[in-house]
């Protein structure tokens, strides 16, 4: 229940915005959520391809897929 009002509470602050920056936030939080996944397989994947020993590209992989986590557990996606 209290997920479900913190949407509801979002849902309405978001529709108090002039449309121009609820535009904006939309727009903003997709370009987010549509490139943070493969930012992070990316990253995955080009540690794998230098081979050998974990290194600072997987490194930066973990902090984006935390950053995805994240992402996903906000209630702006099911507002917008």
């Amino acid at each position: 229940m209290a997920k479900e009002n913190k949407t509801a509470d979002l849902r309405s602050a978001m529709q108090q915005l002039d449309p121009t920056t609820y535009q904006e936030i939309r727009e903003s939080y997709y370009r987010i959520a549509d490139n943070l996944k493969p930012l992070a397989d990316a990253l995955e994947k080009a540690d794998a391809d230098q081979g050998g020993h974990a290194g600072p590209l997987l490194d930066e992989h973990f902090l984006f897929l935390q950053m995805y986590d994240l992402l996903r557990k906000s209630n702006l996606g099911g507002v917008v």
